[in-house]
């Protein structure tokens, strides 16, 4: 088994008689590149044991709407056919996590889940393993470098981790293997019907869905479109909204739909300066982002993760005055006086996304443009939970948080930010073509 030893971690010992390994599938919707899936594959055969593989959907998980379950239900579909071709047994489940867990409970001989890195979830699955009382494990395949392996503490910023990242780099990026399932096939149990959206999600809040679709296959399409047209321009113009050279994959990354070992042994290596700079952002920054959330035990607390030098520059102004404020509703709308925010939110109300760039001024806005930074905090977070694909996600909160000084580093004092990062009309002019991605969103 070919799996390194520090993506494993064993949650809870106990002595089990069960009749099955049970995967439960919670964070990495795909079977290729799914180390979690091989290592269950692994206990199977060596405990002679069948494997079933466990999706639960959980119509009540916080936030979650009609938008994001659309795009993950898309993925199932993959999921259910490669399975079958592999001959191991896919149950597909409604209801919440425990419930639905404990129903196996009995008949259960090892437990294996992928690892989470948010506080919640975490916490929501301690809960689930000293309940339930089995041998279990979690598996990191959802990251090149195993969070704790790359670091056993939460990180200062970028140049702190990628020393660590970087020196690591080259044993988990060729940590794969798969293995043949050598066991019986176990009768499925099918609680929905994957396609029946409508049915299925009448009781969440409607978020009209993206053209995009989720799934392991559209997410490799996505990586070919964007090797045939983008990548060869990524070094050099990824900042232009304009340029349409992003990967587009945050959404498939966040389901688990790709692995980014997948992603990175696609890519044309031979193309050093645009795989270098694209290796910084899913590896480094994505990388970075998993371990803020993994070590915090809440993503919202700015007076507790914030440098210091952040926090005591906000208090110094937080009582600032502010030429305008805007409401909530005012946001969601894209109501503000200023349009090519407007255009930034509209292009996330449309598409499930923002541009990297622009969802920088867009957070930096949001905290020009509130009554106080948390009520800004706030905001953010509901908007960018609602609507993008790839919400409530580690990027998506250590991006928000980067908005307030985390991961960054101190600049020329002003109002409102004091050494915060400041961004404003007149820098998006000098970078791009402003004019034209305001007239790209304008009328959507």
């Amino acid at each position: 088994m070919n799996i390194l030893e520090g993506r494993i971690k064993q949650t809870h010992k106990a002595e089990n008689k069960g009749k099955y390994i049970l995967y439960w599938m919670q964070g990495a919707f795909r079977c290729n590149y799914n180390h979690s899936l091989e290592f269950s594959i692994y206990l199977s055969n060596l405990y002679n044991l069948p494997l079933i593989v466990l999706v639960i959907l959980n119509l009540d998980y916080p936030e979650a709407n009609y938008r994001s379950f659309k795009f993950f239900l898309e993925g199932l579909n993959d999921i259910s056919n490669t399975l079958k071709n592999r001959k191991i047994s896919l149950h597909l489940r409604k209801g919440r996590f425990e419930s639905v867990l404990s129903e196996y409970k009995t008949n259960i001989h090892t437990l294996v889940t992928d690892k989470s890195y948010l506080p919640n979830l975490k916490n929501i699955k301690i809960d689930i393993f000293k309940k339930l009382n089995l041998n279990s494990y979690e598996v990191d395949t959802n990251l090149v470098v195993p969070v704790e392996i790359a670091s056993s503490k939460m990180e200062y910023g970028g140049y702190t981790i990628r020393p660590k990242i970087k020196r690591l780099y080259e044993n988990y990026i060729s940590d794969f293997s798969m293995n043949d399932y050598k066991n019986a096939y176990v009768e499925q149990i099918i609680d929905f019907d994957i396609n029946d959206t409508d049915s299925l999600l009448k009781s969440v809040e409607y978020v009209s869905p993206i053209n995009i679709k989720g799934g392991e296959k559209n997410a490799e399409n996505t990586l070919e479109y964007f090797i045939q047209t983008g990548f060869k321009r990524y070094a050099l113009q990824r900042n232009d909204p304009c340029s349409n050279v992003e990967s587009n994959l945050s959404p498939f990354l966040h389901f688990g739909h790709i692995s980014p070992i997948k992603v990175l042994k696609t890519l044309p290596h031979d193309d050093f300066e645009n795989y270098e700079a694209f290796l910084e952002q899913i590896v480094i920054r994505r990388e970075l982002a998993h371990n803020f959330t993994f070590y915090s035990d809440t993503t919202n607390n700015l007076s507790k993760y914030l440098p210091k030098w952040a926090k005591d520059t906000l208090f110094d102004h937080k009582q600032d005055e502010k030429k305008y404020l805007y409401k909530l509703k005012d946001f969601e709308q894209a109501n503000t006086h200023d349009i090519y925010w407007n255009a930034a939110q509209k292009e996330l109300l449309k598409t499930g996304k923002i541009h990297n760039y622009m969802r920088m001024y867009w957070g930096k806005k949001i905290i020009e443009w509130s009554n106080d930074y948390k009520e800004a905090y706030n905001i953010m977070a509901y908007l960018n939970n609602k609507y993008a694909i790839d919400g409530r996600d580690p990027n998506s909160y250590a991006g928000i948080m980067w908005c307030f000084g985390m991961h960054d580093r101190p600049f020329i004092e002003r109002d409102i930010f004091g050494k915060i990062r400041y961004m404003s009309e007149n820098g998006l002019k000098r970078k791009f073509d402003i004019e034209k991605y305001y007239k790209m969103w304008s009328i959507k």
